[in-house]
């Protein structure tokens, strides 16, 4: 048994970071009914604009696998009253809008609670819902610009400013969310009856990934310098060299781990002095060893290796590396042996980062088309789904 099953989730979010949230409460075997705009429903159905996907592309997949979609217009009466009376048979609800656009909907934390005293009410926003910034919009790239973690990206300090590849702060948004609710859940568990609201922010969760930094920065009152690819400990032997077929990262983090790098590349003698002083621990000879003329021996040594080759032979020897490879690769050659969670005839859809040792991949249906549980909405009265006994 999953440890949500019996919980039901009112789920009024759409494209990202609120998709996500209930995506992993899903996952953990929570109901979770999706609330969608008559006619077009979650963007998210159309971003990849491919019709013959039928409001299905991968990306709306992926978040949205094993839910119940039901359309209601909440600029309505009857599309509020609707929605309330499906919230009086919630456990939960998550809202992605703008602070403010529930309460001016009539499905506000007053509102709700107000027909379930006893709900998790989470918000998710980029600003938080209080604050000078809280009307304003937000994206995941926006909150990279605004936060400090784009200018962190990039080689020299003179080039552009460059965005992480991926949403990643919508998707660290949804995962603190699901976090959030876990532990409200837990408080209802043990019996505590008081309202429950969560304010979950994305510059909140901005911050919160670059916990190292931010506390750098508080405590000595300079921003980070980028370390492109090298790593961040400082050692000559942590960074991404070019091969003859390809790039490698290399973790060589300590003296010993850069001795054996050094053999391994044919080039032992840079690992002894002048290269490197001598006599070093593993805290002076990450302080002083990086000179420009290393760093430039060591380009020299990488250049006519196998990446594939010395991948292995440098993880077997006890220094992590890995051949830098696009997802397309790592999936083709590593996913197979990292199963996802299943979905019946559909692609996989990625599930929490964390295995049951007992249970396994839980299995879904699914992802909804638009309104296909509408019914739900339309009976005049809204069953109760079963709850766990020792739920409030």
């Amino acid at each position: 048994m999953l440890p949500l099953e019996g919980f039901r989730v009112l789920d009024l979010t759409h494209v990202l970071a609120g998709p996500c949230a209930t995506h992993h409460l899903r996952c953990l075997g929570a109901e979770v009914i999706k609330v969608e705009r008559p006619g077009s429903g979650d963007p998210m159905r159309a971003l990849d604009m491919q019709p013959e996907m039928d409001g299905l592309p991968p990306g709306f997949r992926a978040l949205n696998a094993g839910k119940k979609s039901v359309v209601a217009d909440l600029a309505t009466d009857a599309g509020r009253d609707a929605i309330l009376q499906l919230a009086a048979t919630c456990d939960i609800l998550v809202e992605n809008f703008r602070p403010g656009v529930a309460k001016r909907h009539g499905l506000g934390v007053d509102d709700i609670t107000a027909i379930r005293s006893d709900i998790i009410y989470c918000s998710i926003s980029g600003w938080g819902q209080h604050g000078p910034n809280s009307g304003r919009g937000a994206y995941d790239h926006v909150i990279q610009a605004a936060t400090g973690m784009m200018a962190l990206q990039g080689g020299d300090t003179d080039d552009m400013p460059v965005k992480v590849g991926f949403p990643v702060i919508d998707i660290a948004t949804g995962m603190s969310a699901a976090e959030a609710i876990m532990a409200a859940i837990i408080r209802r568990l043990r019996g505590d009856t008081s309202p429950i609201t969560l304010d979950v922010s994305m510059i909140d969760c901005a911050l919160a990934l670059m916990s190292g930094p931010v506390a750098n920065t508080i405590a000595t009152g300079k921003a980070p310098d980028r370390v492109g690819n090298r790593g961040f400990v400082g050692s000559p032997g942590a960074e991404t060299f070019a091969t003859a077929d390809g790039h490698i990262s290399v973790a060589a983090n300590t003296m010993g781990q850069f001795r054996t790098l050094c053999a391994k590349l044919g080039r032992p003698q840079l690992a002894e002095p002048p290269h490197v002083p001598g006599g070093l621990g593993d805290g002076a000879f990450l302080a002083n060893a990086a000179t420009s003329e290393l760093r430039s021996e060591l380009a020299a040594a990488f250049a006519v290796m196998n990446a594939e080759t010395l991948e292995q032979a440098l993880n077997e020897n006890g220094v992590p590396s890995s051949k830098v490879r696009d997802l397309g690769e790592y999936l083709t050659k590593f996913y197979p042996k990292t199963p996802g969670i299943g979905i019946a005839g559909e692609p996989v859809a990625l599930g929490p980062a964390f295995r049951w040792g007992d249970i396994g991949a839980p299995s879904l249906d699914a992802p909804p088309k638009l309104g296909a549980d509408t019914k739900l909405l339309n009976s005049g009265a809204v069953s109760t789904p079963p709850r766990r006994a020792d739920a409030t």
